[in-house]
């Protein structure tokens, strides 16, 4: 998953080199954002399940 987010921000960059409108820019900037978001708060709820005991 965080592979498809650094693609996602890499695509951003690239519509940023090639000059696109600004609508594109913050449209992938945002969807980016919000995935990013997503993920962050799946990986703080979810159990790392290590199996460690103390």
């Amino acid at each position: 998953m965080d592979t498809l987010i650094f693609g996602g921000l890499l695509a951003t960059l690239y519509a940023l080199h090639r000059q696109r409108s600004r609508a594109v820019l913050l449209g992938g900037w945002w969807i980016m954002l919000v995935l990013t978001i997503v993920l962050l708060a799946h990986h703080i709820t979810s159990s790392l399940k290590l199996g460690l005991s103390y």
